[in-house]
């Protein structure tokens, strides 16, 4: 459905234009989760029961959000794309709401929370619901998708290691008492700052430097025919199982690892150091899914990638019962080499799963005559969110 020259390779600086908007998304994205509910509660005085339940409130409405800014974007026609203008209008949003809920200069009450932890949904659903279209659409090539789906990971986990490393950076360098840690007012300060920063400026720079294919006029079908559409489109319902597992084990990982480093493994302040080494290594192993996926196929590397790291994963138990009892001290090494191979292979499902997932949104274009993109890559965000 794109332009001509949708088949034409990016070269490398736009790549990195691509790839380098989804820093600061990452650098706030990470934050809301694991920051928000100490910072609001223990720092903040708000009662942390209504804080978690203002969270999930306020995620409930991406349901919502979602599959709506998806639609709208397919149907938007303007000069500057169709997805440009989209994620033009997220950006202040996203800049304001960072400020206020991360620096706050007044006092929060539990509708404060909510008002602005909503509006940072919004802008984050504003900006990458189109953008992740965006790349979908940049190039129709089966290999290239590869490289631009690379991109946005390599530079999501660069953002997530500045996430992960600022707060503490940033509390150290104000001289925060060590018990206020990294939920302290100077720690999450400087994470607000950074978006309010960087958003603006890795947005121009992808704005000017990527195209945007232009997309020839189709026909619109209605939401509940489109939908049905969608569910017979046999790829598409692999993709979106394959998703609802991934979404559950994922919230199951991030809901307990810190607790399993620090009460079952015993390794306290060396657990946050391993969360850093994944993500560095997730960094180092995306250039070697990007190849292996060309060569042997997408599908078969991402079965490749699931089936290391389930192997991997197998030695934890290992680790625990075996070594542990017997030497104590090698468990932070033995964790440490799990660690990097998960970490290794970490980055084969965001990579490659976008890319099949452009592929799945041609077949759907040829189905339903639509050229709907946003909307299918809402509808998957959707359900991994619910799950």
């Amino acid at each position: 459905m794109a332009g001509e020259e949708s088949g034409k390779p990016l070269s490398r600086w736009q790549l990195i234009a691509y790839g380098q908007l989804v820093v600061p998304l990452a650098v706030i994205g990470l934050p809301v989760a694991v920051y928000i509910p100490p910072f609001y509660s223990s720092t903040l005085g708000l009662d942390l029961a209504a804080v978690g339940i203002i969270l999930m409130l306020a995620r409930i409405s991406d349901v919502v959000t979602d599959p709506l800014i998806g639609r709208l974007s397919d149907r938007t026609r303007t000069r500057w794309g169709r997805r440009r203008p989209w994620v033009l209008a997220g950006v202040p949003l996203m800049v304001l709401s960072s400020l206020m809920l991360f620096v706050p200069q007044c006092e929060v009450t539990n509708l404060y929370l909510l008002t602005w932890i909503a509006a940072i949904y919004l802008g984050y659903t504003l900006i990458t619901i189109p953008y992740g279209a965006w790349g979908a659409e940049i190039s129709g090539d089966y290999h290239e998708r590869n490289r631009i789906s690379g991109s946005r990971e390599i530079f999501l986990l660069i953002g997530l290691l500045i996430a992960i490393s600022a707060p503490v950076a940033g509390a150290y360098l104000m001289g925060t008492p060590a018990e206020e840690g990294a939920a302290s007012r100077s720690a999450v300060g400087i994470l607000g700052w950074l978006t309010a920063v960087m958003l603006p400026f890795c947005a121009l720079i992808a704005f000017a430097s990527v195209p945007e294919p232009m997309v020839h006029d189709t026909k619109t079908i209605p939401l509940r025919r489109g939908l049905r559409i969608v569910m017979r489109n046999g790829p598409f319902r692999i993709v979106l199982l394959s998703s609802i597992f991934g979404a559950l084990a994922g919230s199951i990982n991030v809901g307990v690892v810190i607790f399993f480093y620090d009460h079952v493994a015993g390794l306290g302040e060396a657990g946050n150091i391993l969360i850093f080494v994944l993500f560095v290594a997730g960094v180092v192993g995306s250039p070697f899914w990007v190849t292996l996926g060309g060569r042997i196929g997408k599908h078969r590397a991402i079965a490749v990638a699931g089936m290391v790291s389930m192997f991997v994963f197998a030695m934890v138990p290992l680790v625990i019962y075996v070594v542990k009892p017997v030497a104590p001290e090698a468990v932070i090494w033995g964790m440490f080499l799990i660690t990097l191979v998960q970490g290794f292979a970490f980055g084969a499902a965001p990579i490659l799963g976008p890319s099949i997932m452009a592929d799945v949104v041609d077949l759907d274009a040829l189905k339903s005559g639509e050229s709907r993109a946003a909307f299918l890559f809402a509808f998957l965000g959707m359900v991994r969110k619910i799950f």
